[in-house]
């Protein structure tokens, strides 16, 4: 994770550096692959919420986690302060978990990416409505920190609007 920040970082600054772009691709290989699952408990449940809200609009995947992410981390915070503390350090080099996202948001931010459900490139109106269904329908993850009930996703939805 903090390869990609430092890639991103200097992806940003000049979108035609090789270096940075190969360095990205081999991140997004290496994190998809399962490699660093094996073992572990891990905690997908984000992903679970932003797939079942691209199942009732055409939202982009990346750009949906980019808009959650965030938000679902504050949710679940008190209940990873351990790993988040970790996260902030060993990814951002930040003191505490607060400031650790705080940074992925400002990432988040810096990448163009969207920060709200109305920036997301839908051409489904994203409602309350559709948030209580994408809630109501969404896969629970039976580990992670700690399991989210439906109301809870409901509120990260509706806070991302």
């Amino acid at each position: 994770m903090r390869n990609t920040v430092v890639y991103m970082r200097r992806l940003l600054t000049d979108i035609n550096d090789i270096q940075a772009r190969s360095n990205l691709m081999w991140d997004s290989a290496i994190a998809e692959n399962g490699i660093l699952k094996v073992g572990r408990l891990t905690d997908f449940q984000v992903h679970q919420i932003e797939h079942q809200l691209a199942a009732y609009t055409d939202c982009n995947h990346g750009q949906g986690l980019a808009v959650i992410q965030p938000i679902y981390c504050q949710h679940i915070l008190e209940a990873a302060r351990e790993k988040f503390t970790r996260f902030a350090k060993g990814v951002f080099g930040a003191d505490t978990a607060e400031a650790g996202l705080d940074e992925l948001e400002k990432l988040i931010e810096d990448c163009g990416l969207p920060t709200k459900m109305g920036e997301l490139e839908s051409i489904v109106a994203i409602t309350p409505e559709l948030l209580r269904q994408v809630a109501d329908t969404c896969n629970i993850i039976k580990s992670g920190p700690r399991e989210l009930s439906r109301n809870e996703i409901y509120d990260i939805l509706n806070e991302a609007c």
